[in-house]
């Protein structure tokens, strides 16, 4: 959409679609991300309701982290997994749903298949999915990752391919431990890439990163915003998608709606370029504090603990666990820890 750079929203109708009734959860495994890549095609000719995939990078990070042990002594072996959730309105319907999958995929050369039908087991193996995005942030003894190119999509009969040329890129600008995962039912790839983004040099390849990433998708037809929108970070990059024409086309579009520039300013047309107003950067200062905590994970650095949060919003929790007691008591975004470290 517009991303708030046109109008207003005040109200919307959405159409809901029923929640489906059973579920089975099937894990194949393959030698590398692309392999799998390459066998989502084959896998949506049996209409998943969810299809993901994951690379051993998430999942050595998980075990780094201790996250979900008793989830990972359950995965089968390989480098890579697609995980196929079939679906159904008895159990009956979606196991024969998964023997369907199963029966097709079977042979030589084909994935190593685990399932999972009883409920509390699929819900312990997508808890691995889920963690994806805490899971590759501050990792112990690597360097520290972000976003910036995090969920570019392409055709899925084409997604094979292109994480074999994504990771030449990432290769190429060493950054070929940036694990990758995502939907890949829709060909939408996840990735969180370790940036030096506190040194010009590193927001001079950022840049140049992201100006070939914007390449290599747009020669596969694809989409540099799958998910999240382009806003400032991509919209920089939009003419390498739609072109001149159509970029003019937006412009004069977006004059008719606001010719003061008030909505939304800097973000997808005429944005701010993609390396300004950054929340890091050459002369980045985290502006210490005197703490009563010693914080000896973050080189005893309060500032360098608050650059911990990636804002997925687990410290919103509404009852168990710890985080975030003051959340829980005022629900207000304030009062989380997400709210704090902005």
């Amino acid at each position: 959409g517009s991303e708030g750079t046109l109008v207003t929203i005040l109200r919307a109708r959405l159409k809901l679609v029923p929640v489906v009734k059973a579920s089975a959860l099937v894990f194949l495994s393959y030698p590398d991300i692309a392999a799998a890549g390459d066998d989502v095609p084959r896998v949506l000719t049996h209409r998943p309701i969810a299809l993901e995939g994951i690379d051993d990078k998430l999942i050595n990070f998980e075990r780094r982290k201790d996250l979900h042990p008793a989830a990972l002594h359950e995965l089968p072996e390989g480098g890579a997994w697609l995980m196929v959730q079939l679906g159904g309105d008895t159990a009956e319907q979606a196991r024969s749903a998964a023997d369907r999958l199963i029966a097709d995929l079977r042979g030589d050369g084909g994935p190593t298949v685990h399932r999972f039908t009883d409920p509390a087991d699929e819900k312990r193996m997508w808890e691995v999915r889920d963690a994806a995005l805490g899971a590759t942030a501050h990792v112990p003894d690597y360097k520290n990752s972000g976003p910036g190119w995090e969920d570019a999509a392409v055709a899925p009969d084409r997604l094979g391919d292109y994480l074999r040329d994504l990771d030449r890129l990432y290769r190429e600008f060493d950054f070929e431990k940036a694990s990758v995962y995502g939907h890949f039912g829709q060909g939408c790839v996840h990735s969180r890439i370790p940036f030096r983004l506190r040194t010009a040099d590193g927001v001079r390849q950022f840049r140049a990163f992201l100006e070939r990433a914007a390449d290599l998708v747009a020669s596969y037809g694809g989409s540099f915003s799958g998910e999240h929108g382009d806003g400032q970070a991509r919209g920089e990059l939009l003419p390498k998608m739609f072109g001149d024409r159509l970029m003019r086309g937006f412009g004069q579009f977006k004059a008719i709606f606001d010719p003061d520039d008030r909505m939304n300013p800097g973000k997808v047309m005429p944005p701010y370029p993609l390396d300004s107003h950054l929340r890091l950067g050459a002369d980045y200062d985290h502006g210490d504090v005197g703490t009563v905590f010693r914080y000896p994970n973050d080189g005893g650095s309060f500032g360098e603990a608050v650059l911990r949060c990636v804002g997925v919003g687990k410290c919103r929790r509404h009852e168990g666990g710890v985080m975030c007691p003051s959340y829980m008591v005022t629900r207000e975004e304030e009062h989380s820890t997400r709210g704090r470290s902005r």
